[in-house]
Formats: C-alpha cells, structure tokens, sequence
C-alpha cells in the first residue's frame, strides 16, 4: 500500500513524463528567466549537488521548472524526477530514500545520466545523509535542491557534504527585474539599462544620468515606490488590490514563515513569542537594536531573544548591521541594527493612506533596498558611527585597505544640503576614499562625491 502511494505521487508531480504542458502550465512567470537562472545553467554540467535558497515565495520552484525546461531540449522525460515537499509527503514513516528509490526501481533508465530535483527538501529529515549515500555510490545521479532555511542548507552540510555542494542564493526580485514582469515599456527599461550602476562604478556620461531623471524620474519614482511596498516577489504583481497585497505578504510569506516553517524546523514552542519579537523588529528594523532591549520590550530573556533573532537571519528574514571596527570580530560585539529581508514585509503593518507615516516608511524601505544591494555585492558592510555622528553604510572587500571603502548614506529627499552630508564626505577624505549620497532624484557627480538616485543602482 505505502508503495503504491508514493508511486501515484511520483507520477502525479512528473506530468512532464506524458504531457510537458500540464507540467508548467500552472506556473506563473516560467517564460521569464530571473538572473540566476543563466549562473545554473553551467552548474547542471557539474557533478556537485545545486542547492538554491531564498525566502518563500522569491520563485524558487519556477526556477526549478524552468532548468528542468531546459534538459528537456536534449534529455529524455524520464531522465528527470522532480519532488516538491511538505509534510504530507513524508508522514507514516515514508523517507526520501522512499521516493527516490521507488523512481529508480519503477521509472528511471538503467543507464544514463539522471538529474533528480527536490524542492524544499528541508523537510525530509536525515537529507543530506540520505544525499551524501547516493552521491558516494550513484555517479549518475545528479541532484539539484531547494530550501527556505539556510541553516538547513549550510551548517548542516559543512561536514556531511563538505566538497559535494554548490549553494546560490535567490534574492527577491530586483528593480529591473520587476520592470520586466511588470512590462513596462521597452523606453523605460532601456533607459534603466543604459544607466544603472553599482556603489563604486565609476559614471562616465553624467548628462545621460541628467536626461534620464529628466525624461523619466517621475515614472521611475513611480514604479519604485510600488517596487518597494508590493512588488519584490513575483506573484505580488498579479495582484491589483492593496488589502489583497496585504492578505498575500501575511498568509503566505508571515504566517508561513514566521507560524510555520521556524516553529517546525527549529522546534519553537512558543510561537506567540516569535510572532510579537518579529513584529517589534518591524516597528523598529533599522534603528540601533540590542538583544537585552528587545527581550525587555518582548518580555522574555535575552538568551531566547538571540536564539530567536539567530532563527530569523537563517530564515532569511533578518539581517544584522553592525557598527564598524576595523577587527571583523570586535565589530559583532559593538552596536547593530537590523534589516529585512525585503522591504516589502514593512508593508504588513503600514497605512499607505497616512502620508506622514507612508513618507517615513518609505526612507527606510529605500535604505533597507540599498542594504541589501550592498550585501550582495561587497564582502564586509557595516554602519558607521562616532559618539552622535553617523552614516549609513561602509562597505568594501579589503578591511585592511582604506582606499577601496566605499562611504554611503542614504537621503530619500528631494533637496540634498550639503551639510547633511558633512560627516560622510569628512569620514572618507580621511580615508582617501569615494563617498556616495542616494538620493531621490539629484544626480550630481564631483571629485570626491557622487550623488545617485536610488532608483538606478542596480
């Protein structure tokens, strides 16, 4: 009985077996191909484990169909497993080891290359035994994994699978990203492309910069201001109505998350507590935060608080800042701020219809925005703060080389003074290096100093 279970789910998620269509017909956005998906495409031809993390929702599963998509053009159907998992899948003692080897005894070829792709396997226990077993044995086999919990796809696998994994992270969708799903004109996204830059590129053509705001900064302005509240996960954008934007970012990504997936993989009892901890970080993300405050504001011990914050940085949720030092580990015992995952979880417990507040939220959600640009693209990031003087970012790749720090502060402003900035651009003369003020719609460019609009980083 429990086999011929397990064998009418293999073939009810393996329609791509008898009709391909039926297999990705219900998937939204499979004719887009998010960037990562051309990092993966040379990773399929290695023999390393893929493993693909990233929040709820962010298409990791389209991701998977869309390389499956992809070994279809040159590999037979019955080559390729796929299996998407929860709890009902593997209850009444039914293991991966259940599902993969009634594949290979049933339905796969007895020779020949065999890719198998698991989606949120961290719900199958023992996995990366289980991986490792087959890895060791089965050179044929090729696997590609999903997970929304890093600690499930990196602490655990340090020894179990040291050598035999590649991880990718899955980001939200970025803002050029958006524009294409969104599709808006070709002028527009062109305009983005021709512009965008990263913190530190140098900008050879200011006057395209000076056109673009010009011609486009009010649409651009537009487009972000949606792209920061509702528009970072793709099936957001087929949502026209606020409160239903709301009911989404709530059920499907809070609720879930935050009720669900870290109560169950980390073996959290009292859920109320997590919930009411991750919504004082919502109210506060940003602001200088200290365990010892925030379990007196929870009303629990700082013991838990660290272990809860721990659960949400591994669930992607959260991002610590801390204050800089020039000793990396001396810098995790000074001050730190909290960030989010994305920008659009602020949207749970905002009233866009209060200007005031919309107006407040919006300047941090574009200083969580550049934070997380900045995490991706530069090794060490930190805060920087003397006594009551501070800016927002210092970043770079080299700790021990002054010259490559990159000094950011961010001024969601229509009217940038220059003594707004006159910690920052002091701070980086002295360490002979560039600083940069994003802004909301001033551009300007001089020897030291360069001013971005927020909406052209990419």
């Amino acid at each position: 009985m429990k086999n011929a279970l397990i064998l009418k789910e293999i073939f009810r998620q393996n329609r791509h077996w008898e009709s391909p269509e039926e297999f990705f017909f219900d998937i939204k956005g499979i004719e887009y191909q998010r960037t990562l998906y051309f990092s993966l495409l040379p990773a399929l031809q290695k023999r390393q484990i893929i493993s693909i993390v990233g929040l709820r929702r962010v298409g990791k599963t389209v991701l998977l169909k869309q390389l499956i998509r992809s070994l279809l053009e040159n590999t037979p159907p019955e080559h390729i497993l796929f299996l998407s998992f929860d709890e009902a899948l593997l209850a009444k003692g039914v293991t991966l080891v259940d599902y993969i080897d009634a594949y290979l005894e049933h339905k796969a070829p007895k020779h020949g290359q065999l890719t198998v792709f698991l989606d949120e396997i961290q719900y199958a226990d023992k996995w990366q035994h289980i991986l490792k077993r087959y890895y060791d044995t089965q050179a044929n086999i090729k696997f590609v994994i999903s997970g929304s919990s890093s600690l499930f796809l990196q602490k655990k696998t340090t020894e179990t699978l040291a050598g035999r994994i590649d991880e990718f992270f899955l980001p939200v969708l970025s803002f050029e990203e958006y524009l294409s799903l969104k599709r808006v004109s070709t002028v527009l996204i062109d305009a983005y492309q021709s512009a965008a830059t990263k913190i530190g590129d140098v900008v050879v053509d200011a006057h395209r910069y000076d056109a673009i705001i010009a011609h486009h900064g009010n649409d651009f302005i537009t487009h972000f201001d949606d792209y920061l509240r509702y528009g970072q996960f793709p099936e957001l954008l087929d949502i026209q109505e606020r409160e239903a934007k709301q009911r989404y970012l709530e059920e499907a990504l809070f609720k879930k998350t935050v009720e669900y997936d870290i109560p169950r993989l980390f073996g959290v009892e009292k859920v109320d507590e997590l919930k009411f901890l991750f919504s004082i970080i919502l109210s506060e993300a940003g602001a200088l935060s200290e365990p010892t405050n925030l379990a007196r504001e929870v009303g629990i011990d700082g013991a838990t608080v660290k272990k809860y914050l721990s659960y949400f940085e591994q669930s992607f949720l959260v991002y610590p800042l801390y204050n800089y030092s020039k000793s990396f580990r001396k810098s995790r015992r000074l001050l730190k701020k909290l960030y989010l995952g994305s920008s659009n979880f602020l949207s749970l417990f905002t009233d866009w219809r209060d200007n005031e507040i919309a107006h407040r939220r919006m300047g941090f959600m574009v200083e969580n925005y550049v934070f997380s640009l900045l995490r991706q693209q530069f090794r060490f990031c930190s805060f920087y703060r003397v006594r009551k003087d501070e800016f927002d970012f210092l970043c770079t790749h080299d700790l021990r080389d002054t010259r490559t720090f990159q000094h950011i502060e961010v001024k969601w402003r229509e009217r940038i003074d220059v003594r707004d900035i006159k910690f920052l651009t002091r701070v980086a003369k002295k360490h002979n290096a560039p600083a940069t003020v994003i802004s909301r719609a001033t551009h300007a460019l001089s020897f030291d100093t360069a001013v971005i609009p927020a909406w052209l980083l990419k």
